[in-house]
C-alpha cells in the first residue's frame, strides 16, 4: 500500500526506471504476502481486507503514473486500459453495495490475471509490445465476471473464495445446514 503514493511521486518526477522497479517489487510483495501469511499461520479477515486495499492502491496508482510517463502508449491503448480499470473496480463496487464492505476473494482467475498483467504491462511500456497487455486486459473481464458471480451467489461477505464454483458449493453447504440436512447427503 505504501508503494502507491511513492509510485505517483516517481512518475510525476519522470523516474521511469525506479517507477518500474518499485511497481515490480509491489507485485512481488503482493504475491509473497499471502504466501507468508499462510506459511506463518497469520491469516485473518483484516489481513485479507488490507491486501485487497493494497492491491487497489497499487493497480490504481499504476495507470495514472503510466499516463504521466508514457502518455502516447496509454492514449493508444486507452480502450484496454479503461477495460482493465473497470474490471478491477466494478466487481468491488458491486460487492460493496451488497455487503457494505470490500471482500478479498483472491480468486484463482484474479491471481492469473495479475501474473498476465505483470508480464503484459512491462512488455508494453518498455518494449511497446502490446498484445500481451491486451490479452491480460481481456482476461481481466473473466476475472470480473468470476468475482461478480461470487457476489451474486454468496449472501454474506467472504474472503478467500477461489472461484464462482467454490461459491456455489459454499452456498449449497449453507443451504443444507439451514435445512438441517447433512451437506454430503
Amino acid at each position: 500500500m505504501v508503494c502507491a503514493p511513492v509510485l505517483l511521486v516517481l512518475a510525476w518526477n519522470g523516474a521511469t526506471g525506479t517507477f518500474l522497479t518499485l511497481f515490480g517489487l509491489g507485485l512481488v510483495s503482493d504475491v509473497l504476502d499471502g504466501v507468508l501469511a499462510r506459511w506463518l499461520g497469520q491469516e485473518s479477515d483484516f489481513g485479507a481486507r488490507l491486501d485487497q486495499w493494497a492491491d487497489f492502491a497499487l493497480w490504481l496508482a499504476f495507470p495514472l503514473g503510466a499516463w504521466w510517463l508514457w502518455p502516447e502508449i496509454v492514449h493508444r491503448e486507452a480502450a484496454y486500459v479503461i477495460l482493465a480499470i473497470v474490471c478491477l473496480l466494478l466487481p468491488t463496487a458491486i460487492a460493496y453495495v451488497k455487503y457494505r464492505e470490500v471482500p478479498g476473494y483472491h480468486t484463482w482467475s484474479a491471481k492469473l490475471g495479475s501474473v498476465l498483467m505483470g508480464i503484459g504491462v512491462p512488455l508494453l511500456l518498455i518494449f511497446d509490445f502490446a498484445w500481451p497487455f491486451r490479452l491480460a486486459a481481456l482476461f481481466l473481464l473473466v476475472c470480473a465476471i468470476d468475482e461478480m458471480l461470487i457476489t451474486v451467489l454468496l449472501p454474506e461477505c467472504r474472503h478467500d473464495v477461489p472461484s464462482a464454483l467454490h461459491a456455489t458449493r459454499l452456498r449449497g453447504r449453507a443451504a443444507s445446514e439451514r435445512s438441517g440436512r447433512s451437506p454430503d447427503a
